[in-house]
């Protein structure tokens, strides 16, 4: 009889041991695993390229039509408002005189870039800017659409029109 208690305390020692050999090795590993880093890209669009380029050929087309490009976002029917709607990712901001327009699209937030999205580490977006620009000589237009090189969470800087055609600023590159 005594030998069945013996066989039982060693049972209870021997689930004890798994136990904690399982818990204290889980622990560590799962909280590595919110500090893995993922991109914070998916296959989803943000959108922003497009209300950048829609915004380009809406100008390209009214200068076509009336020879002038159009002084505000709402001539040029992509809706009511003065500028195209926020999203939760950009902000956008319209800029528009009788020969350049310019379209701004700034991040709003930083994005988290841990593997359960907790925010425990985060990463910035791009910034856009696109603009249409009348050119003198040519009689008529030329477009071009930018992307901030580094992260950032600042509005970007004009284009520069630069002897018949349209340059990206400092710190960024041309997406067409």
């Amino acid at each position: 009889m005594l030998d069945m208690t013996k066989q039982t305390n060693r049972t209870k020692i021997n689930f004890k041991k798994i136990f904690l050999l399982v818990g204290v090795g889980a622990l560590p590993v799962g909280i590595l695993t919110l500090f893995i880093q993922v991109t914070p890209r998916c296959g989803c669009s943000d959108g922003s390229r497009e209300t950048i380029s829609s915004f380009t050929r809406a100008q390209q087309a009214y200068f076509l039509e009336k020879s002038a490009l159009a002084k505000s976002y709402r001539s040029l029917g992509l809706g009511d408002r003065d500028a195209p709607a926020a999203t939760n990712r950009y902000r956008y901001s319209v800029e528009m005189n009788q020969d350049r327009s310019f379209i701004y699209a700034t991040p709003t937030k930083e994005l988290p870039t841990d593997l359960l999205r907790f925010g425990l580490t985060k990463k910035g977006r791009s910034s856009l800017v696109g603009a249409v620009a009348y050119d003198k000589k040519k009689k008529s237009t030329v477009s071009i659409m930018c992307r901030s090189l580094k992260d950032t969470l600042d509005q970007p800087p004009k284009t520069v029109f630069q002897e018949d055609k349209l340059t990206c600023p400092l710190g960024f590159k041309s997406m067409e």
